[in-house]
This record gives structure tokens, C-alpha cells and sequence, in this order.
């Protein structure tokens, strides 16, 4: 009797096959439920970014403004540059001109949308819409 017992528990002290199947199965469901609603999170993290970016650069055409007799920079280029009495450089990389896309921030020193106030600083993306200073807001 004994020896029967012995033999029953050597036999099932590994999992079988369809165990670790099962297993296998509920960890692919939960790893693609946390990618699917972690994706989401990501596009979040891209649109604050972007907007803190064309705040920044807002402020940083601001400052050339103050620093240079009332003169908007022509271009946002111009915020990496030192001028001829040391002043600048507002941005140090070249990065910082770049949406979280990939794209170029837009600029536009007549300020159409800020009624001529401000020039305009915005990032577009295709199903997001527009976000620029003029707005606190993604338009589409």
C-alpha cells in the first residue's frame, strides 16, 4: 500500500501541459489588456508634451522680444543664436524645436490667430488637431 502511494505522488509532482497552457493564456490576456489601455496613456503623455513645448517656446520668443527693443525673432531658429551683444542663446538644442512627432514646431511672426498681438507657435498632428498659444485647447 504504501509503495502505491509513493508511486502516486512521483507521478504528479510536475505540472501537466494543460496547466501551464492555461497559465501561458492568462498571462497573454492580462499583457494585452495593459497594452491596450497603456497606449492610450502614451498619446496623453505626447499631447502634454507638446503643449508644454509650444508654451516654452512662447515664453522663450518673449523674452527675445524684451531683450531686443520690442523685435520678434523671424524665425524660431533664432532662438538658438547668440546676437552680436551676447545675448541668446534661448534654446541650446536644436531638439527643442521638435513636437514629440517628429515635426517642426510652427511659427508664424505675423500672429494671424493672436490678433497680431503675439506671433503664433503651434504643433499639429493628423487626428489630434492643432494646439498653439492662442488656445488653451487641441483644436481639430
Amino acid at each position: 500500500m504504501k509503495l502505491r502511494n509513493t508511486r502516486n505522488q512521483a507521478r504528479r509532482a510536475a505540472f501537466t501541459l494543460m496547466e501551464m497552457m492555461v497559465v501561458v493564456a492568462i498571462i497573454v490576456a492580462l499583457a494585452g489588456a495593459s497594452i491596450y489601455f497603456m497606449g492610450g496613456q502614451i498619446d496623453e503623455g505626447n499631447k502634454a508634451k507638446a503643449q508644454t513645448g509650444v508654451k516654452q517656446l512662447s515664453d522663450m520668443v518673449m523674452t527675445f522680444k524684451a531683450q531686443h527693443a520690442g523685435v520678434y525673432p523671424t524665425s524660431l531658429q533664432d532662438l538658438l543664436l547668440k546676437d552680436d551683444q551676447g545675448r541668446g542663446p534661448y534654446i541650446t538644442k536644436q531638439e527643442d524645436l521638435i513636437d514629440p512627432w517628429g515635426n517642426q514646431y510652427q511659427f508664424d511672426p505675423a500672429g494671424a490667430r493672436n490678433n497680431q498681438n503675439q506671433p503664433d507657435v503651434w504643433t499639429s498632428h493628423p487626428t489630434l488637431g492643432t494646439f498653439g498659444n492662442w488656445s488653451n485647447r487641441w483644436q481639430r
